[in-house]
């Protein structure tokens, strides 16, 4: 993963570019594609390996037509080994993909934030099934390339110092809405800081973390709450539901609710939201 400076100085299509080069060179498949889908939800192939012609590039994919259009549509992982013959996808693409001669085709969906913000691609030009392991490897690199647009997110929303958006809100009262989206943005930090690995960038996070954390009001004890416990508590103040917790953090549900029994135990508190409301007066939550 790129250290912190180098991130900042790219954009989402830099990075589409870099996981099909790698998925490209990792697998040995005859194509590979990128698309990036834009804010108004416009799709376009920004990235191509292997392509024997100029069809598929900088083409336009609307939501619901062709492969492609059908992941974007659903946020589903899709795929067919015959596309012309196809009886699962629109075929107003036809023309495109006849050129290049495409005939098998997978696509997964780049999801971060609950939006699709991009598609990666691998195909074949012949009417076969494609290899499990090429298929795994194409979900395995749109994680990585998930990972990697939320932290360059992250990292260009706190390019400013957030202390000077903090500096008015510390001085007034903490459930206005400023507040409400400093939490969020907090606990988003969180779980994204949980599924960095690079060492540079999980200290940068948590460099941004620790300034939106207000300074505790009240003189108290801390106990202590592991790493795990405080990215429960953080779930639990954005609304989300055991289930949604753990699918956000990668375990399982009996997991989080082992970890929030053990955070009310230490912070003597009743309930989920007591205890995210006793964080809150530590200053280990915002």
């Amino acid at each position: 993963m790129p250290n912190p400076e180098n991130m900042q100085k790219k954009d989402v299509k830099d990075l589409i570019d870099e996981a099909v080069a790698k998925f490209h060179s990792v697998t040995k498949v005859p194509v590979a594609m990128g698309a990036l889908v834009t804010a108004d939800e416009e799709m376009r192939i920004v990235a191509g390996k292997g392509l024997r012609t100029d069809a598929l590039r900088n083409l336009r994919i609307d939501a619901g037509t062709g492969v492609g259009g059908r992941v974007l549509a659903t946020s589903r992982v899709m795929g067919v080994t015959d596309y012309i013959r196809s009886q699962s996808i629109t075929h107003d693409l036809d023309a495109y993909i006849l050129e290049e001669g495409l005939r098998s085709l997978a696509a997964v969906p780049i999801i971060v934030g609950r939006t699709v913000r991009a598609v990666l691609y691998t195909g074949v030009h012949a009417a076969v099934r494609l290899p499990e392991r090429v298929l795994e490897e194409l979900t395995h690199e749109a994680r990585c390339l998930e990972q990697d647009i939320a932290v360059l997110d992250a990292l260009t929303s706190m390019r400013d110092d957030p202390r000077a958006l903090l500096s008015s809100v510390h001085t007034s009262s903490n459930n206005g809405p400023e507040w409400e989206q400093i939490r969020q943005a907090h606990s988003r930090l969180r779980l994204i800081n949980s599924r960095v690995e690079d060492p540079e960038i999980k200290r940068e996070l948590e460099i941004v973390e620790e300034m939106l954390i207000t300074r505790p009001r009240v003189a108290m004890d801390k106990p202590h709450l592991s790493a795990r416990e405080l990215d429960v508590l953080a779930c639990v103040a954005m609304g989300r539901t055991n289930a949604e917790a753990a699918e956000e953090m990668g375990i399982g549900a009996e997991t989080v609710k082992s970890y929030l029994r053990s955070c009310m135990r230490k912070l003597d508190a009743h309930n989920r939201y007591e205890a995210v409301s006793v964080a809150r007066q530590m200053g280990v939550l915002p």
